[in-house]
């Protein structure tokens, strides 16, 4: 555990060369939907262009921060401002980007959606005033479209595996206890809760338990679970943990469709990162729970 503490003080320590960075910082929304739109384009042109005219910045692909319909989105930090958001970049929103906010003082404001926990220069608004995010209470969401979701260091700057751990001091019992007290459900019509799932399988008569991750979309309007996967991956891996840790299974499964490779292979990302940390595999941090996680291909509804 001590060395694991060492790891948490680590990544924060990296999370915040970041976000309080003394050279420039680009955040691109590289999901399925910003590639779609763009975003691969806008990487390339920053790996060109960025090491001859501020070799100093860094570039960081994250997931997508919700407004798909404003794609490709990048936020901009520069030293000592708020990052700023600007949506709907090309590659010449882009170029006029670079040159005139971060190698010059104009913030550009005709591409920007807002600055990121305050307002920005330019009298460019907080980014939650905007009418997409004005009403929202990210929970599920709230590392999408900000950290790199390929790098568990960064999950683990947000308290990532915090959530499995205390659950491992409460116990299966206390676990499920808490799950009981929180009141989450099931996002189908009916909001089954989501301890009474737990304990129906807890309960089976059996010395196997395989734990499910249904993250097919066969719902129109359903809940985006790719977005997820692709910009969180190690927050749905975590649920599972705990979820497998609380009713007494030993193995899980992943089901995504074959055609979101980018969620695919986030997802076996994060399950190789898992093991490399010892938070999958055989007695998982001296707990004396075994788990593993693996991933099912599909064409079709599970």
């Amino acid at each position: 555990m001590n060395n694991l503490e060492t790891l948490y003080k680590e990544s924060l320590a990296e999370w915040t060369r970041y976000a309080e960075s003394e050279t420039p910082v680009f955040f691109v929304g590289a999901a399925t939907c910003g590639r779609a739109a763009g975003a691969g384009e806008v990487l390339d042109y920053l790996s060109k262009e960025l090491p001859g005219r501020s070799p100093d910045a860094a570039v960081v692909e994250v997931g997508c921060l919700g407004p798909c319909f404003l794609e490709p989105l990048v936020i901009v930090q520069k030293p000592g401002m708020p990052g700023i958001c600007y949506g709907n970049v090309g590659v010449p929103e882009i170029e006029n980007i670079l040159e005139s906010y971060v190698l010059g003082t104009d913030p550009c404001a005709e591409h920007a959606l807002g600055a990121v926990g305050r307002s920005g220069p330019g009298g460019i608004p907080d980014l939650s005033d905007h009418p997409v995010m004005k009403r929202q209470v990210r929970r599920v969401l709230r590392n999408c479209g900000i950290i790199d979701p390929e790098n568990v260091r960064h999950y683990l700057a947000m308290d990532g595996y915090r959530g499995f751990l205390r659950a491992v001091e409460l116990g299966p019992d206390g676990a499920l206890e808490e799950v009981k007290r929180s009141g989450l459900r099931g996002r189908g019509g009916a909001g089954f809760p989501t301890w009474r799932k737990w304990e129906f399988c807890r309960n089976v008569p059996s010395e196997t338990r395989y734990l499910i991750c249904n993250a097919d979309e066969g719902d129109p309007g359903a809940f985006m679970n790719r977005s997820l996967l692709e910009g969180d991956p190690h927050a749905v891996l975590e649920g599972m943990l705990i979820a497998g840790y609380t009713m007494g299974s030993t193995q899980g499964y992943v089901y995504c469709r074959a055609e979101y490779p980018l969620a695919i292979r986030r997802l076996e990302t994060a399950i190789g990162r898992m093991h490399e940390l010892g938070f999958l595999g055989k007695n998982i941090l001296g707990s004396g729970f075994s788990f593993d996680i693996g991933i099912k291909k599909g064409a079709g509804a599970f």
